[in-house]
């Protein structure tokens, strides 16, 4: 298996974990997030990842 493909493979599964609640640490700083109605928010860093149920994963992250 590449790197490529085991890389992909990990950030899956830390995507999924997270969505379902059974990780609670943000996947772009490290800090803990909060599961909100709207979806998972990060006061940290700002990373937004919601809306699967919705429309597919999104994941929204502003520099600054």
């Amino acid at each position: 298996m590449s790197e490529i493909v085991s890389l992909n493979r990990t950030l899956d599964q830390e995507l999924l974990a997270l969505m379902r609640g059974a990780s609670l640490e943000c996947l772009v700083c490290g800090e803990f997030v909060l599961h909100t109605g709207g979806g998972i928010h990060c006061p940290q860093c700002g990373t937004r990842f919601g809306g699967a149920a919705e429309s597919g994963l999104q994941l929204t992250v502003q520099a600054g």
